[in-house]
């Protein structure tokens, strides 16, 4: 995440979660159903049946111009690129020196009248603020022996994390995999802009006494990507479990919610006990995950979002006291606190090819 899945993301993820998980036929020609045929059988085995060339004889329809169900044609690493690229068109930074503040705009460039919009506003702490929150760094380390498996595992995407909590499987649940595998690249463009633009410096760079016991990542640590990851996967799998028609009430993603809440808050804290983040990394990714997955949910339901912000200035205690990660802090303050979310909602338009994922993972789940 935002160490190990920060450089392969936008590369290596562009084949696909799910196609990485569920084999199928996206590796190529070549391993088809697990078999190793090389090019010079085929070429034999051509040369053997095919006899004179008769031209185009076979009767072929022709996909319809800039249709969404023509995804299902594609393999899955083209298919994540083109909706990716749909999903994040409009996407804008705005920074503002002055306060020392950054805001995701969103712009819908499909409509007739463009108008940018702000998505989440972020402000990190000050230098000061760090320095005290490295106290609570250091205090996690005790917990390094307990939970040091977790925390290696936890280095690349923990798919299978979500997949023990959730029953994903890989055959049965692509395109959800798919749509996760989306709002994990998305997490990771955003993070990264944020982590470039505050430039917050890492717990060890503070104290040689930290000794983190995975290697530090080489970005700004604030906001974490680790835990803007997990906190985007947990709001995206609410969302879309329940949607998910007739299946009870109170819908599965609310029953879920709490589990998927804690799973998100572990995998953070877990950057924590390692010693490459400080707690409020973690509450500024909670904020930008939720955000990040709301505005995904809009864009592929034609829904409305909530302008969402963190300031760090105020992640601290009445007596500028260095607060801990805690999911009890509400994120729904409308002014006045870290968290705020804006009490009017903004339309962000629909993606089509987006949409046509998110229906057929809704498939998955019946």
């Amino acid at each position: 995440m935002s160490g190990g899945m920060s450089g392969g993301m936008s590369g290596g993820m562009s084949g696909g979660m799910s196609g990485g998980m569920s084999g199928g036929m996206s590796g190529g020609m070549g391993t088809m159903g697990g078999a190793m045929v090389s090019a010079d059988s085929l070429i034999l085995s051509r040369a053997a049946i095919v006899g004179p060339f008769n031209g185009a004889v076979l009767h072929v329809n022709e996909p319809a111009f800039d249709s969404p169900p023509n995804l299902a044609l594609w393999a899955d690493g083209p298919r994540h690129e083109a909706i990716f690229t749909q999903l994040v068109e409009g996407l804008l930074f705005k920074t503002r020196s002055g306060p020392k503040d950054a805001t995701l705009e969103f712009a819908n460039l499909q409509a007739s009248t463009i108008q940018r919009k702000p998505l989440v506003r972020m402000r990190a702490p000050t230098k000061a603020q760090f320095k005290k929150q490295l106290d609570l760094v250091a205090s996690y380390a005790d917990l390094r022996a307990d939970r040091a498996i977790e925390i290696v595992d936890q280095r690349t995407p923990p798919i299978l994390f979500w997949s023990s909590l959730l029953g994903l499987t890989a055959h049965r649940h692509k395109k959800t995999l798919q749509l996760i595998d989306l709002v994990f690249s998305l997490s990771v463009l955003v993070e990264m802009r944020f982590k470039q633009i505050f430039a917050s410096i890492r717990p060890v760079a503070f104290s040689p006494q930290i000794q983190p016991m995975i290697e530090t990542p080489g970005h700004g640590s604030w906001p974490s990507g680790h835990a803007t990851e997990a906190f985007a996967v947990a709001t995206l799998m609410q969302a879309l479990l329940d949607t998910v028609p007739g299946t009870g009430s109170p819908p599965n993603g609310t029953l879920n919610r709490e589990q998927m809440q804690r799973l998100a808050a572990r995998i953070a804290t877990n950057r924590v006990v390692a010693g490459v983040h400080y707690p409020v990394d973690s509450a500024g990714g909670r904020l930008l995950g939720t955000a990040l997955a709301e505005f995904l949910v809009a864009r592929a339901t034609g829904t409305r979002v909530h302008e969402r912000g963190f300031d760090g200035r105020l992640f601290e205690g009445p007596n500028g006291e260095p607060l801990d990660f805690s999911l009890n802090q509400s994120m729904d303050h409308t002014s006045g606190n870290a968290y705020t979310r804006s009490a009017t909602s903004t339309a962000v338009g629909n993606a089509p090819l987006l949409n046509w994922l998110w229906e057929e993972a809704l498939k998955e789940w019946k």
